[in-house]
C-alpha cells in the first residue's frame, strides 16, 4: 500500500521543479502586483505604464533571487543571472506591456486587472527562459528535470 508520504514523493521527483516554479511564481506575482499598486498610489493611474516598467525591472531582481534560490537551486553568479533574465524578460516585458496598453487604453480595465493578465500570458514564456538560458539547467537523453534535484536531495542536499 502507498503512503501519502510516498504519494507526494512520487508527485515531487515527477514534477518537484515545477511544484517549486509554481510557489515561486505566486510569490512573485503577489510581489509584482503589491509593488505595482503601491507606485500607482504614490504616482497616479495615468502614469500606469511607466510605473509598470519600474516595478517590472523591481520584479525581475527579486524574481531571479528566488527561481536561483528555490526553484532552480542554481549555483553562479546571481548578477551573471539577473542579467540573462533581463534578456528572457525583454521579450515578456514588450508582450505584458502591449497587453497591458491595450486592455486599459482600449479595452479600458483597471491597470491592475490588466497587469494580472499580463503575468499570467508571460508565465510559461518565463518557465522555459528560465530553465534553459538563465539557470542553463542541462537535460541528458531521458532525464526528468526533477529528478536530479531528488538524487541530490537524497544524497543531503537542500530539499523542498
Amino acid at each position: 500500500m502507498s503512503t501519502a508520504a510516498d504519494r507526494l514523493r512520487a508527485l515531487y521527483t515527477g514534477h518537484g521543479e515545477k511544484l517549486r516554479f509554481l510557489i515561486v511564481g505566486v510569490w512573485n506575482t503577489a510581489f509584482a502586483v503589491v509593488l505595482f499598486n503601491a507606485l500607482l498610489l504614490l504616482g497616479g493611474q495615468e502614469r500606469y505604464l511607466v510605473l509598470y516598467w519600474v516595478s517590472w525591472v523591481c520584479g525581475v531582481i527579486q524574481s531571479t533571487a528566488s527561481m536561483k534560490f528555490f526553484a532552480f537551486r542554481s549555483s553562479g553568479g546571481f548578477w551573471r543571472q539577473t542579467g540573462r533574465a533581463y534578456f528572457i524578460y525583454l521579450p515578456a516585458l514588450g508582450l505584458s506591456t502591449l497587453l497591458l496598453w491595450f486592455a486599459v487604453a482600449v479595452v479600458h480595465m483597471s491597470p491592475q486587472l490588466a497587469q494580472l493578465i499580463a503575468i499570467f500570458v508571460t508565465t510559461v514564456f518565463s518557465y522555459f527562459g528560465h530553465k534553459y538560458f538563465t539557470f542553463r539547467v542541462p537535460l541528458a537523453v531521458g532525464e526528468v528535470p526533477s529528478q536530479a534535484l531528488v538524487e541530490k536531495d537524497d544524497a543531503g542536499g537542500a530539499s523542498l
